[in-house]
């Protein structure tokens, strides 16, 4: 056991209604990356949480070191140097850099940090190549920069275990890459990373193994060498998914929604600035950017969250064009208008309340379902059973509370919510985001089978590949501003890219 930095044997973890982890083992070595692949509800997350201190086990083992240990709390486990860098940084945005790397640290400064601890931050950001601006607030941070600093919180803990979940997501190929750079560095130093992905290529790029889990069990793992994407995928999802062609309408219809010269304000920072856009029926029209240059303040605004400063926004509805600047979201929401959120959480769902009763929120159903002031709920149930099905949702029943799912079941409710609503303008942000290989194929098809019946969709993804999958024109936004329109046919990777990190 000397060269593994965590063995874990025989852990279970049961939510209500759910096993989340049956029996699983694990084992970490020292100087090794090792990738975790998993469908949605596989388990994985669960795991991580339980070596994380988020999640406390029913049964099984842990050693750490060599040493059999209790993880309690997210200090326990950082104590023997484990450390979860979360998809979402945990930061105070009004705090800098260096203040959010150093808060807790006794060796911090009592109310701001000692000249010696911000050498060693520096010292830290030059030795693994982690460029960020340790003065800047954090609210005027990237996406990219603020995952930076959660680096950078890591190492001045002397963290030895990292857990990666998801990290590459909302990254720009450049970006990409330097991490993926830095978790080489890091793992030949003597430390260990665990890291969770559904992008099958990312195992390929960076793994040195590879564990699969389904259905909360370990299946199999394997050297990334010795095995290939056929067999993982198979492993997934007990079948083999094969890429099939993603059929196009080669002319799109009328415009259906227009964005004109919009402004928005966000603190006295200009965050979106002069976007234009026009959105036709049968068409997808995909936003590129890296995350924190203007989609999410876009993406409110578009649905009536935030007022822009300057500038209109008009829907088509009912044949003429109507000027929603001003209208209240309920109201855009009832005119056709559905929204897929980012933030699945907080936006998407209500936790506590029921699956069936998320999936109803909103919800238009047959008039035998609701007549009136009368409620047939049996004929709703019957209902939501189906949409649960059609939709491949993963829960034991409908009555299971929201937040008992995993995050992309959570998603594929959302989604399924929104698309029976049979809208004619759909805004979708990150729509796959958390879903696995096979989940995100069927929400592409949705998406397609939707523009093909006419639907104007506007897509906001951080997924390149997603976005040059599904568009008919992608748009890149970079600092608030629309810098380049391209067709699919005109669009390469390494274009969209280099616009995407531009700088003014």
């Amino acid at each position: 056991m000397n060269n593994l930095a965590i063995k874990a044997v025989g852990i279970t973890k049961r939510f209500p209604g759910v096993t989340a982890n049956d029996n699983v083992s694990f084992e970490l070595r020292v100087g090794e990356i090792h990738v975790l692949l998993g469908e949605n509800g596989a388990g994985k997350t669960t795991l991580m949480n339980i070596l994380a201190g988020l999640y406390s086990k029913d049964s099984g083992e842990i050693y750490v070191w060599g040493q059999k240990v209790e993880i309690k709390s997210p200090q326990d486990a950082l104590k023997l140097g484990i450390y979860l860098v979360p998809q979402t940084p945990k930061l105070v945005r009004s705090m800098t850099v260096l203040e959010n790397v150093v808060i807790g640290l006794k060796k911090a400064g009592i109310i701001l940090p000692t000249r010696k601890v911000r050498d060693l931050v520096e010292g830290l950001t030059k030795s693994y190549h982690i460029i960020v601006d340790i003065d800047a607030p954090v609210y005027r941070l990237s996406a990219s920069e603020q995952k930076r600093i959660e680096l950078l919180k890591a190492l001045i803990r002397h963290a030895r275990i990292l857990i990666f979940d998801e990290l590459t997501t909302s990254l720009s190929p450049s970006e990409k890459a330097d991490l993926l750079k830095f978790m080489r560095k890091f793992a030949r130093s003597g430390g260990a990373i665990i890291f969770v992905t559904h992008k099958m290529h990312e195992v390929f790029e960076v793994g040195d193994r590879v564990t699969v889990m389904r259905n909360g069990r370990v299946v199999g793992t394997f050297d990334v060498s010795e095995v290939t994407p056929d067999k993982l995928t198979e492993l997934m999802f007990g079948k083999s998914i094969k890429p099939e062609s993603i059929p196009r309408l080669t002319k799109p219809g009328d415009v259906m929604f227009r964005i004109d010269n919009l402004w928005v304000d966000l603190d006295g920072y200009k965050c979106v600035r002069g976007v234009s856009l026009d959105l036709h029926s049968g068409e997808i029209l995909g936003l590129a950017g890296v995350a924190g240059n203007g989609q999410k303040e876009l993406v409110e605004t578009i649905i009536g969250i935030r007022q822009p400063s300057k500038g209109k926004i008009y829907a088509k509805l009912n044949g003429k064009f109507v000027d929603i600047t001003d209208k209240p979201t309920i109201w855009r929401l009832k005119s056709g208008i559905s929204y897929i959120p980012e933030d699945r959480i907080r936006q998407g769902i209500i936790p506590d309340m029921t699956v069936m009763e998320n999936v109803i929120l909103g919800f238009r159903f047959s008039e035998d379902a609701i007549s009136g002031l009368l409620i047939n709920w049996s004929k709703i149930k019957a209902q939501v059973s189906e949409i649960i099905k059609k939709y491949e949702i993963a829960t034991p029943s409908a009555d299971v509370l929201a937040k008992y799912l995993s995050g992309g079941n959570i998603q594929k409710l959302i989604i399924a919510r929104e698309f029976e609503s049979k809208p004619t303008i759909l805004i979708a942000f990150n729509p796959t985001l958390g879903l696995d290989a096979s989940s995100t194929r069927y929400i592409w098809e949705m998406l397609i089978e939707m523009r093909n019946k006419g639907a104007a969709i506007l897509l906001i993804s951080e997924d390149l590949d997603e976005i040059l999958s599904l568009s008919d024109r992608i748009a890149v936004i970079s600092e608030g501003e629309i810098r380049g329109i391209f067709s699919r046919e005109e669009a390469r990777l390494d274009d969209i890219g280099r616009l995407m990190v531009r700088a003014k």
